[in-house]
């Protein structure tokens, strides 16, 4: 058994049939979703109060909060479910369950031998293509791509009409790039995200296939890696424009129109609204999510949310205002020696 502390304790039938793992943001017929604790539970309460399709999901509570599952909102909803089951560690059995759908997942298409000498690849015979290119099984490539030497796309990625690529850049399976989109040399997208569990003095990999989305019209520079979702996809909004040396984790959600400068960093599940920009070397930490038309100063670490249209800056990054005011106090009683910086003698 993968995970000897799995234990069923409701099922609508004997033959519940588990055939992926979702994320709370997607749910797929026949998945299996996991929840840690009561914030990730609310997130689902919520998501089944606004009528969200469940799709005969399943759902694995880690035991020490499902016993703690006490009110009528909490306990009523658990018949909604295909079935719910608890496991000691929900971090652990992410490991464990991720690594056998993943290579399922990976049991499909073919990326040792090239779609175009099977057949499984459809590449349109607009398309212009350089020598040194591989192709994976079931890639579907539009009219007037242009794809330069050097590059590989995985199987079942697809890239929409008017695309470039330019020289080695490595687009990983189940990639979706729209229309009208560049992405300069040497750029990876749809890399394994940063994700593992400490148990037993090992580091053990959570697996990602939730792929990427990337709509039409974006703009991507060289040096970019853009990893792909755990379990659903990481997606990037019609419009936007990545610099150089930028790297998006997983799950990340980025909307329309944003500019995004070089070497900015962001973590898993960041979400940032419609037509914010940033400066360079802006950091996000996890799960923080930035509002419409916000301003992010260059070396800011953003680690709450922003409101919309908001202008921050500094670490932890704050209203401009505050920010500013702050390094002019600190300025200030630095120039009076009103600050006493201790000095070690040996």
């Amino acid at each position: 058994m993968l995970d000897p502390s799995f234990q069923i304790r409701s099922s609508k039938g004997n033959d519940a049939q588990v055939t992926t793992l979702c994320s709370l943001d997607q749910f797929h017929q026949g998945g299996m979703v996991f929840i840690k604790n009561k914030k990730y539970y609310k997130q689902l309460l919520d998501k089944l109060q606004k009528g969200t399709a469940i799709n005969n999901v399943g759902v694995v509570f880690q035991d020490s909060f499902f016993k703690t599952i006490k009110t009528d909102e909490e306990s009523g909803s658990l018949d909604r479910f295909a079935f719910y089951a608890t496991v000691e560690s929900v971090d652990l059995a992410l490991s464990r369950f991720s690594k056998l759908f993943y290579d399922e997942f990976n049991a499909q298409g073919d990326d040792l031998i090239d779609g175009r000498k099977t057949g499984t690849a459809k590449v349109d015979p607009a398309s212009a293509i350089a020598e040194n290119v591989f192709i994976g099984a079931g890639v579907a490539i539009g009219a007037h791509v242009v794809i330069h030497s050097g590059c590989a796309i995985l199987s079942y990625s697809t890239i929409g009409e008017h695309t470039v690529l330019y020289p080695n850049v490595v687009i990983y399976r189940n990639v979706h790039i729209g229309k009208n989109c560049r992405i300069h040399a040497n750029t990876a997208v749809g890399s394994d995200g940063y994700g593992y569990n400490y148990f037993k003095g090992e580091h053990l990999k959570v697996w990602h296939f939730g792929g990427v989305v990337i709509k039409d019209s974006v703009e991507i520079g060289s040096g970019t890696s853009i990893d792909q979702g755990t379990f659903s996809p990481t997606i990037i909004g019609e419009g936007t424009k990545i610099d150089n040396q930028v790297h998006m984790g997983h799950n990340c959600k980025i909307g329309k129109g944003v500019l995004i400068t070089g070497q900015s960093g962001f973590s898993g599940s960041v979400t940032v609204g419609d037509y914010v920009v940033m400066g360079g070397c802006a950091n996000f930490a996890p799960g923080v999510v930035v509002g419409k038309h916000a301003q992010i100063g260059g070396l800011s670490g953003v680690t709450g949310d922003v409101p919309e249209g908001a202008t921050y800056a500094g670490y932890p990054a704050r209203p401009l205002n505050e920010f500013l005011r702050s390094v002019a106090t600190l300025r200030k009683l630095a120039l009076e020696n009103k600050i006493k910086i201790p000095v070690r003698v040996k």
